[in-house]
């Protein structure tokens, strides 16, 4: 900010004549913004690369949270407890458990549904709504005008261990299970990738999630002049 307002000065005053070799504060003032940007957005794009000092310390990481997770899932299945989780935003953690309705964008904290693992990190179950069939494949339903959906099916998102700081199995007083808290890296979100799938019962009781879509495919396939949503 400094930086700016000198080099917005030092410019005026060399354009409008006045006495002082302004030239070269006004250079020198360029190059320092210019190297503040370009610092920001190498930061900003390395984050996720840079968050392990090494592949080894990355590989115990996620070595760690697999079999925590694993315990975890299993011990679920086998006593079928509720899989409910509270993930939440390693850079906001001391905003829970407020909430602030009116902040735009994706909450510090919230609940959703912990279901499955796949290699490089855990699945999710954000929602479970309905969706239609169309010649491309499943849109959004039109609820406001009380169109029936063709097929139940379970959002997923898969959070990889690279993007969780760390887990408390535990829980706290308000509530009792997980808190997962992870770094927001996609987008402002914790996922890198979410897509719709249909559950599939098995008979030894742990269920299979068939893969239905990719999130972005059917939104893609939505109306463009109709406000469809997934509910």
């Amino acid at each position: 900010m400094i930086a700016f307002v000198g080099l917005t000065m030092s410019g005026l005053l060399w354009f409008f004549g006045r006495p002082g070799n302004w030239e070269p504060i006004t250079f020198c003032l360029g190059v320092v913004l210019l190297g503040v940007d370009i610092a920001r957005r190498v930061k900003r794009k390395t984050t996720i690369a840079n968050r392990f000092p090494n592949d080894g310390a990355k590989i115990q990481h996620r070595e760690k949270l697999r079999k925590e997770f694993e315990e975890e899932l299993y011990k679920c299945r086998a006593q079928k407890f509720r899989q409910d989780v509270i993930v939440r935003h390693v850079d906001r953690v001391d905003d829970y458990p407020n909430t602030d309705d009116d902040r735009p964008g994706i909450s510090s904290w919230f609940r959703v549904g912990f279901l499955d693992m796949y290699e490089r990190g855990i699945v999710l179950c954000l929602r479970i709504g309905g969706l239609k069939k169309c010649a491309r494949g499943y849109r959004f339903v039109d609820c406001k005008n009380n169109e029936k959906s063709d097929l139940t099916a379970w959002l997923m998102a898969d959070v990889p261990y690279d993007s969780i700081e760390a887990v408390n199995m535990e829980g706290d007083k308000y509530y009792y299970f997980p808190h997962i808290y992870c770094y927001f890296d996609f987008n402002g979100e914790p996922y890198e990738r979410k897509w719709f799938a249909e559950k599939i019962d098995q008979p030894h009781g742990h269920p299979y999630f068939k893969k239905i879509a990719e999130y972005e495919e059917v939104v893609r396939n939505n109306p463009k002049k109709e406000s469809l949503y997934f509910a």
